[in-house]
């Protein structure tokens, strides 16, 4: 028996509608059905749109045999869910509104409000997965038992449809980019990437900034052979700091790596220069570089140690290897002066990136540039060429009204 459980004990308290959805399901576990049935009931006499109660209602009344009233909740809870596939395609045709040949000097970004509703929207689709998943399982079990077998084989194909590892597979939106509108294509995009991902364990932060890096004219690389930075990366590094540097301000730059990125900076040419590094070589490495510079402040310290100590800038990137970027993210739009631009390197578009950009204020495009070399590495997965026979990044470019 599928059910959808609470992640708080059980009360015997107050009667609201949750405690007593808690309450039932601990019956449930008991296998006091009437009990809980009588729960169930009470919770939705108070609050009708409490999905976990009808859903656990339909568990507990498929139980004790009351199939038609069970079939009844679960059709009626797939009625409120969403169509994943249009929300799919719905985020698809948001993105590419986006879309801009080349970012310049002097453009405006479009406002990013329907790009925040399509992300909101998908955001429930993705939190809906499973409950789709376990009314469709539920239904087909119960269409068997009383003999309704084609229908059951409906719900067998239906619940395939949203297998459990779905809702990761659609917060690769490079997927959904690639493939706009194609659900399924965009879901093995997806698994073909995460086979291509590296079996390795994660390290905190911490472990990152106290383990020994080695550095070839080509490449940084952990213990373990993974790179941390690589040459290739070179003309979209360029590109960026391009876009960075669009009014030749003052730039900020977190994560030093190979200092690709600063070197193009400085070809740029711009007011002030700052970089935040945090891995001891790597700021060895920064300093020296930064010995016949001018205008350069090397901050060495974590952004999270160094952000609130520094003024705001004019263009602002981010590549590091390691995370937290999201509260990074949230924090951009006060560091940034009217017209300021942000961007940041990724391998795979994730979905909370761009969600945790919602609601910000800044305008928004989607440069694909095109590059010619990604030889075969454990960072950048799925690299595949465009008709004309070339390799493209996305440059998500956020920028400040000014």
């Amino acid at each position: 028996m599928i059910t959808w459980t609470g992640n708080q004990d059980p009360s015997l308290g107050p009667r609201d509608p949750q405690s007593l959805v808690l309450r039932a399901n601990a019956l449930l576990e008991r296998e006091a059905y009437a009990e809980a049935i009588d729960a169930y009931r009470s919770a939705i006499a108070q609050a009708p749109d409490h999905e976990e109660a009808h859903f656990n209602l339909g568990a507990a009344l498929a139980a004790t045999g009351d199939v038609a009233e069970a079939i009844a909740l679960f059709q009626g809870l797939l009625t409120r869910k969403p169509d994943v596939a249009a929300i799919h395609a719905g985020l698809a045709r948001a993105l590419d509104a986006h879309r801009i040949d080349r970012f310049e000097a002097g453009m405006q970004l479009p406002a990013a409000d329907a790009l925040d509703d399509a992300l909101r929207a998908y955001r429930g689709a993705i939190d809906a997965v499973p409950a789709l998943f376990g009314c469709y399982s539920s239904l087909e079990r119960l269409m068997a038992a009383i003999g309704r077998d084609a229908e059951a084989a409906d719900m067998r194909a239906a619940a395939q449809t949203f297998t459990t590892d779905l809702p990761d597979a659609l917060l690769n939106v490079g997927a959904t980019m690639r493939h706009p509108g194609n659900l399924s294509d965009a879901v093995a995009h997806h698994r073909r990437a995460m086979a291509l991902a590296p079996d390795r364990d994660c390290i905190t932060e911490q472990d990152y900034f106290e383990t020994g890096l080695t550095f070839t004219d080509t490449e940084i690389l952990l213990p373990d052979g993974f790179e941390v930075m690589m040459e290739w990366e070179r003309p979209i590094m360029e590109r960026s700091a391009e876009i960075v540097c669009h009014n030749h301000g003052a730039v900020l730059n977190v994560g030093f790596g190979m200092g690709i990125i600063d070197t193009a900076i400085q070809m740029q040419g711009v007011e002030a220069h700052t970089v935040i590094e945090a891995h001891p070589q790597v700021v060895e490495k920064a300093r020296g570089w930064a010995e016949d510079k001018t205008g350069v402040t090397i901050v060495s310290s974590t952004w999270q140690d160094a952000l609130s100590g520094l003024p705001t800038f004019d263009g602002i990137y981010f590549d590091t290897l390691m995370p937290p970027m999201i509260p990074f993210l949230k924090k951009v739009p006060a560091h940034l002066n009217p017209g300021g631009v942000f961007l940041y390197f990724q391998s795979m578009i994730q979905f909370e990136n761009l969600e945790a950009m919602v609601g910000n204020g800044l305008g928004f495009g989607i440069e694909m540039f095109p590059f010619d070399e990604a030889p075969e590495n454990h960072y950048y997965r799925l690299n595949e060429k465009t008709p004309d026979g070339r390799y493209s990044a996305p440059m998500f470019v956020y920028q400040k009204p000014g």
